[in-house]
């Protein structure tokens, strides 16, 4: 090869390795705005997660808020509830949450093509406990005489202080009158076991009158003014028995 071929070829390749270094010059400056522009954005990004980290702390705190305020909501409106359908004394349903359930048996033993009972129990010379013993003895008798007639009848059922020493027990879907009174006999049978009170020993009874949908009546009021009936003949049989209300009349067809 001659001298000027080469130098010829020398002069080419240091050109070509001034455009690479001029171009490996410039990608180093873009790296060095790239990894700026990296550590701006990584920047911006933490900054941002940690925002949004901070803003689900926040939701997640008023979310439990809410679930705890409607909670409470909840319960206090349970309790307000509970507190205007039950018997202060013994817990039961009172008068008028025993007449809707009563409504509410009789609309389904409608509907279904059955029988239910309605049993109303009075307890016997219940006076003589309270002149006795005192009214707080009375008292703790009645909250004993409601648990033991709850502990006899089934969940379905329903046990209610009807008013002073009465009760009203409400036998949903029975089969037959006989139900009802294998009933009484139980709920009898419960009465009667002496009543360990605070200081005092107390022997009770009571008596049952039984009334029948729809054989005694149509409605809650008329099942339980024949029950009533049927329960003061018991009590002036004596006392701790039960009886069935009496058949109805047979209805006089007008031609």
């Amino acid at each position: 090869m001659r001298e000027s071929d080469l130098d010829r070829k020398i002069v080419v390749a240091s050109g070509r390795l001034a455009l690479l270094d001029e171009e490996a010059s410039q990608l180093r400056s873009e790296l060095v705005v790239l990894r700026r522009l990296s550590k701006q954005a990584q920047a911006v990004l933490a900054s941002q997660s940690a925002q949004l980290l901070e803003a689900n702390q926040q939701l997640l705190v008023a979310a439990l808020h809410s679930e705890h305020v409607a909670e409470t909501a909840v319960s206090e409106l349970f309790a307000m509830t509970n507190t205007h359908q039950r018997d202060g004394l013994t817990n039961t349903p009172n008068r008028e949450l025993m007449m809707d359930r009563m409504e509410h048996a009789i609309d389904m033993a409608k509907r279904g093509n059955m029988r239910i009972a309605l049993l109303f129990i009075d307890l016997d010379q219940f006076k003589k406990i309270n002149d006795i013993h005192g009214h707080m003895i009375g008292d703790e008798v009645l909250q004993l005489v409601a648990r033991r007639l709850e502990a006899v009848v089934r969940e379905s059922d329903t046990v209610s202080r009807f008013g002073g020493d009465e009760f009203l027990v409400l036998l949903t879907e029975i089969s037959h009158a006989s139900d009802a009174a294998l009933a009484a006999v139980n709920l009898l049978a419960a009465v009667a076991m002496p009543c360990e009170v605070t200081n005092a020993t107390v022997q009770l009874s009571a008596s049952i009158g039984i009334s029948v949908y729809p054989d005694d009546g149509s409605d809650a009021e008329a099942l339980i003014h024949r029950a009533d009936e049927a329960m003061y003949r018991a009590k002036r049989q004596g006392g701790g028995g039960f009886e069935h209300a009496l058949p109805l009349p047979p209805k006089v067809s007008v031609k």
